[in-house]
């Protein structure tokens, strides 16, 4: 807190202690901006949107799915499978088995986006040594 600016200090001009601070972050702004605009970079989130919006979408219309058939056909989610087992049931617990299934899917990707970041931070490491 030794930036901080007290009521006794105010309105005094005096030397700017956060000088270096504030052009570090600047710098840093421009090389996250240049990230930003790199072919490899735009081609991760590419990649990462590409799974990672179409399995929402498929899971939040296979969860309701389920909420329709329970609310709008209960004849159906009703109907036994095993005993007192019904198709409710083994619906709901299907989104479990879902839910690793997207999981599996996404660690699986995963790896090629790690292989991504990692070029790119290289790459970027690199420049600034240079």
């Amino acid at each position: 807190m030794a930036d901080a600016i007290s009521p006794q200090d105010e309105g005094k001009s005096g030397p700017v202690r956060n000088a270096g601070v504030v052009e570090d972050q600047q710098t840093t702004l421009r090389d996250w901006q240049a990230i930003e605009r790199d072919g490899e970079f735009r081609e991760l989130v590419r990649a990462k949107r590409n799974l990672i919006i179409p399995a929402t979408i498929f899971f939040l219309l296979y969860y309701f799915v389920f909420l329709i058939i329970v609310g709008y056909f209960p004849d159906i989610a009703n109907a036994s499978v095993f005993g007192n087992i019904n198709v409710a049931y083994l619906f709901a617990l299907s989104q479990f088995f879902m839910t690793w299934i997207l999981m599996g899917i996404y660690v699986w990707r995963a790896g090629a986006f790690d292989r991504l970041v990692e070029r790119i931070v290289a790459r970027v490491r690199g420049e600034n040594k240079g």
